[in-house]
């Protein structure tokens, strides 16, 4: 697969298909092939492009990785659209890669032609979001203090707000997730970090579609009608994808959104 250097790392990635571009940006605790379902179902249509974000699958992290932000993901991501000359792009985020979208919707628009926001985690929105976000430090902290396992407790989906839906993850990105305990540390509590832009918000240039499922967690839920009544130009829709994440259990259907916003 590809490789391509930035600020420090090696960034792997891989595409299929030809047509428009449209990049796949994974979620905390999985890697670039948690959207090979949905690559396939792209590749007929369009180019679709997938990679390991710092610390995940192949992909490199800084020495003494302890902390990212949603800006350095998304300066990754322009370094790979424009040295894999596929800008404009849809951008097809999940979980964290989808506020790595929204930023770049909002930031540089002119690499992007729509975003898919699948199950964005923009908690910020949510005032209720403020109680839940405590809760779960205050369980990290008990976890901490008794010598439990915290990676354990983020990737069993024990903490509402800062870990919701990792548990829907297929068991092998899970396990290798396992291996990587810095770069969850690293992305944990990433999206609230963020500062939503909320004015860029209502004037926002490109498309997009925010995706939710029956089995999406509430907080989740909630974050998502919240985002679509502020996003500019944006459309909720729901895929039926059982107990699966939507990427995962219902990857035709995401696909066929995400070729909605191609040009």
């Amino acid at each position: 697969m590809p490789t391509l250097e930035a600020r420090g790392i090696e960034i792997v990635w891989s595409e299929r298909g030809e047509g428009p571009a449209i990049l796949l940006v994974h979620e905390t605790a999985a890697n670039g092939g948690v959207w090979d379902a949905v690559g396939e179902a792209l590749a007929p249509r369009a180019r679709a492009i997938s990679y390991d974000r710092r610390g995940w699958g192949a992909s490199s992290e800084p020495e003494d990785y302890r902390r990212t932000t949603v800006e350095e993901q998304s300066e990754d991501a322009v370094a790979l659209l424009e040295s894999a000359k596929a800008a404009p792009a849809v951008v097809v985020g999940a979980g964290i890669g989808a506020i790595v979208a929204l930023d770049l919707l909002l930031r540089r628009p002119d690499l992007v032609t729509g975003t898919l926001l699948v199950e964005p985690p923009v908690l910020q929105l949510l005032p209720m979001a403020t109680e839940a976000l405590s809760g779960d430090r205050r369980r990290l902290e008990v976890a901490a203090g008794a010598g439990e396992n915290v990676i354990d407790l983020y990737l069993s989906g024990g903490l509402e707000a800062l870990g919701g839906g990792v548990s829907r993850l297929p068991s092998e990105l899970i396990a290798a997730a396992r291996e990587r305990p810095a770069s969850v540390v690293a992305e944990m509590g990433i999206a609230t970090g963020w500062r939503v832009p909320l004015l860029s918000l209502g004037s926002a240039e490109r498309p997009s579609t925010i995706v939710t499922a029956p089995s999406t967690p509430p907080l989740l839920r909630d974050a998502s009608v919240a985002l679509a009544t502020r996003l500019a130009g944006s459309s909720a829709r729901e895929v039926d994808s059982g107990q699966a994440a939507p990427h995962v259990g219902a990857p035709d259907e995401v696909a066929a959104l995400a070729l909605e916003l191609s040009p």
